[in-house]
């Protein structure tokens, strides 16, 4: 133990371990509410009701893939629902970060947000409003 914490990268890589990484996702809410007002809120709403051009996203983080049988979704994201794929937060992680290359094929016009805090900081906007 004592080893693993003189070295600062073994020790993050093991606090991480322990914590189930989640201390890789944290992020800031607020920050998260700006970004999503900036990347998505054109065509997502964050809350029940209509969704505008793209499903809404409240309750989003643990739910199924293409979840909404009123919205007509592309062939990319019906094949993920075959798959049964859920929208977990590194699966949002990884989605938010590059849209077309994580679901290939898919017609959405986002080009994804590279920089990793605010990714975190979109996702736990997400989690926020289930």
């Amino acid at each position: 133990m004592r080893a693993i914490l003189r070295h600062p990268a073994r020790a993050m890589f093991f606090i991480l371990a322990l914590s189930g990484g989640s201390a890789l996702g944290a992020g800031n809410v607020e920050k998260g509410e700006a970004a999503f007002r900036k990347y998505c809120a054109q065509c997502h709403t964050p809350v029940p009701g209509d969704p505008l051009a793209a499903p809404k996203l409240d309750g989003v983080v643990g739910r199924p893939v293409a979840a909404f049988a009123d919205y007509r979704y592309s062939d990319a994201f019906m094949a993920r629902k075959s798959e049964a794929m859920i929208w977990t937060e590194e699966n949002l992680r990884k989605f938010i970060h590059d849209p077309r290359e994580f679901i290939p094929g898919t017609v959405m016009q986002f080009v994804g947000i590279k920089r990793t805090s605010m990714r975190n900081n979109l996702i736990a906007y997400l989690k926020s409003i289930d």
